[in-house]
């Protein structure tokens, strides 16, 4: 995959959102579903997600209107509009499968609303209030701007070469485990504190070489909304870089797209394809590892998806890849999703 371009122009990235969204819709035409109305559905969570990419552009191009006369505030909605600039570009081109998209999208949008209702509400008198809404815009726009540099590094490609993963493999709860030991953090995963688990994956993130998202640890500045953001940033950085450590075979992806064929297929089933595919070529992948890798990173260039997809991933990485997983009782579809970098890097080049 291309190093991301990152597309600043508003007509650039309405257009990218819509490539995306028109090439999104074919590749669900081709599905078979079992009925229309279940393909009229994932045919509207598409639109939706597409409308919600304009919305976001829409609300932080009118702040930074709103405010471009006003001193004080001025900065501010600057700082506020590139966040939002930079999480659409990672939003359309690091995000590949829409169902994940639109979880994070969600989460984003939360943010960006309670971001302009403060600055709306700020006296600029107030300089702890202000100080805490810069040093928060600043923390959250440049780990949207870190991702999206530092997603394709060589770095992340050559993760597997360090000691680092020694000991844990493939396996993601094992490297979590691992990293919230280093870090002197008690007890399950799932009941730290959404700082500290944004610190795990920092860890995990930082010990590949491949460098982490927040350059300077505030936590105190960032709120609920924000935070949410953060980990979710870093904990499908982390996914996508272990899965990228595994090649799939064409077969495996051969597999996965014939048993969900025909009206989708049981997330287990559709996971126990692959794993036994593998299984035949001599590798050994556990049906977590291969569950992550379908839902962040693909299988061959085709993704698992679902009206779960989101819920799950959420899941996974707030109990770090441990608790409550079952492939069991989710209906999914497998489709090939369109490459963001690639359709950025051909928008730029027109431009």
């Amino acid at each position: 995959m291309s190093d991301p371009v990152i597309l600043r122009d508003l007509k650039q990235l309405r257009k990218l959102a819509l490539l995306i969204h028109n090439q999104e819709e074919g590749a669900i035409s081709k599905i078979k579903f079992k009925s229309e109305p279940d393909r009229a559905k994932y045919l509207r969570d598409i639109r939706e997600n597409y409308e919600s990419v304009l919305g976001l552009l829409n609300d932080g191009a009118e702040v930074k209107r709103k405010f471009d006369q006003d001193h004080d505030r001025s900065p501010i909605a600057r700082e506020m509009f590139m966040y939002v600039v930079h999480s659409a570009n990672r939003a359309l081109q690091n995000v590949r499968n829409y169902t994940l998209r639109t979880s994070y999208l969600s989460k984003v949008s939360e943010h960006s609303k309670s971001l302009i209702k403060r600055l709306s509400e700020l006296n600029p008198r107030d300089l702890a209030s202000v100080e805490h809404l810069t040093e928060e815009l600043v923390v959250s726009n440049n780990a949207a701007l870190e991702s999206m540099r530092k997603r394709q590094s060589p770095a992340s490609r050559s993760f597997s070469k360090l000691k680092w993963i020694d000991g844990t493999g493939l396996n993601p709860d094992k490297l979590v485990k691992k990293a919230q030991e280093k870090l002197g953090f008690k007890g399950p995963f799932k009941d730290l504190k959404e700082e500290e688990k944004l610190q795990v994956y920092e860890k995990i993130l930082l010990e590949s070489g491949h460098g982490g998202i927040v350059e300077k640890w505030l936590s105190r500045a960032v709120g609920a909304a924000g935070m949410a953001v953060l980990v979710f940033t870093a904990g499908t950085m982390v996914w996508d870089i272990l899965s990228s450590e595994h090649p799939f075979q064409t077969a495996s992806r051969d597999a996965v797209e014939i048993a969900a064929s025909v009206g989708g297929g049981m997330l287990g089933e559709v996971v126990g394809a692959a794993v036994a595919t593998e299984l035949l070529a001599g590798v050994e992948v556990s049906p977590l590892f291969v569950t992550i890798a379908g839902l962040a990173g693909g299988i061959g260039g085709a993704f698992i998806f679902g009206a779960f997809a989101g819920l799950l991933i959420d899941s996974l990485i707030h109990s770090g890849g441990s608790a409550g997983f079952s492939t069991e009782r989710h209906r999914c579809f497998v489709a090939r999703m369109p490459d963001g970098v690639a359709l950025a890097r051909q928008i730029a080049a027109e431009s």
